[in-house]
């Protein structure tokens, strides 16, 4: 590895302040709100930091208890925030969260706009950070934020490429940012430029059309970009990886009593990059990872995944175990 690498994976996004009723009552009934914080990009990167990775959050704050309370909590779980851009004048987006038990579903309101991020000066973003990482890490909810954002990935991407940096991008597309046509035309620059790929079986209908078992969706979005690896995930019903040269591995999901399941697929994201850099020519175990990862992170309330290696390695060793995964 150069010398000039400090950091494994550099991750672009937002976090917002998150509201969440308690015992899931109903957000127009609730007498109190607990207060954590949750942002895709940045859920990754305290996954990444807990198993011992180096993770940096690149992003924008507004100098106030709110800018402060996300960079300290990042902070504590060894999240490198030294490039954030401070704002003097600005806010932090909120979203409240209604958790759901089945039938009913879990409900989620943003109040976002004009956030920090989504005003960021494209001139003041340090896009030499990208320089020294492994990896660069992004999300199909950034550049639905604003122009801005949207300005902030194409030039990170660029940087990227200028230093061999690979781009993991994962689809995560937010009905509530955009429509699956402006969804379909804004990540075309992203798929022409990604190298690992990540999208939900969901995701994929919806933007792209694409139908069949999430082994032919994968085909189809490596036929529709320029990714060497694409993940498909079917929550409950397991992941599939398929490469360039036509390899494909499936792994299940295990059982899990679903505690929070809002943060599982940024788990996923993290537990996969946490052996894929490692070995990024043994998929299987990279599935197994990101199973495993997301599983733990289910059973316990709020975005951020608070996991420990050990505790990755015995999810890792009980799937294993029962020879859940399978390579056709």
């Amino acid at each position: 590895m150069p010398s000039s690498v400090t950091t494994d994976v550099l991750s672009f996004g937002e976090t917002m302040i998150r509201l969440a009723t308690p015992d899931y009552e109903r957000l127009e009934t609730a007498a109190t709100l607990d207060v954590s914080i949750g942002g895709t990009e940045s859920n990754v990167a305290v996954a990444l930091a807990r198993l011992g990775r180096r993770a940096t959050w690149l992003s924008a704050l507004p100098d106030n208890p709110h800018g402060r309370r996300i960079a300290g909590i990042l902070r504590a779980h060894g999240v490198d925030t030294s490039h954030v851009i401070w704002s003097e004048h600005s806010r932090a987006g909120v979203y409240f969260l209604e958790p759901g038990a089945a039938p009913r579903p879990t409900r989620v309101i943003y109040d976002r706009k004009q956030s920090a991020l989504a005003t960021v000066d494209p001139e003041r973003v340090p896009y030499d950070a990208v320089d020294s990482a492994r990896l660069l890490h992004l999300t199909g909810i950034t550049p639905a934020l604003s122009e801005r954002c949207a300005e902030v990935c194409r030039r990170l991407i660029a940087r990227a490429r200028e230093h061999d940096v690979p781009l993991m991008f994962d689809v995560n597309y937010r009905g509530l940012l955009w429509t699956p046509e402006e969804a379909a035309a804004g990540l075309q620059f992203f798929l022409d430029h990604v190298d690992l790929l990540f999208c939900g079986q969901g995701d994929a209908r919806t933007i792209w059309g694409l139908t069949g078992d999430p082994g032919e969706v994968a085909r189809d979005l490596l036929d529709r970009s320029a990714a060497r690896l694409v993940i498909v995930t079917a929550g409950g019903a397991g992941a599939t990886a398929v490469t360039r040269d036509g390899a494909s591995h499936f792994q299940p999901a295990p059982s899990v009593d679903v505690v929070d399941p809002v943060g599982a697929g940024d788990a996923f994201a993290a537990g996969f990059l946490d052996s894929w850099l490692d070995a990024p020519q043994d998929i299987p175990a990279a599935l197994r990872s990101a199973v495993a990862s997301a599983s733990i992170a289910m059973t316990m309330p709020g975005d951020l995944a608070i996991i420990t290696a050990s505790e990755l390695a015995e999810a890792i060793a009980a799937l294993d175990h029962a020879g859940d995964d399978i390579v056709r």
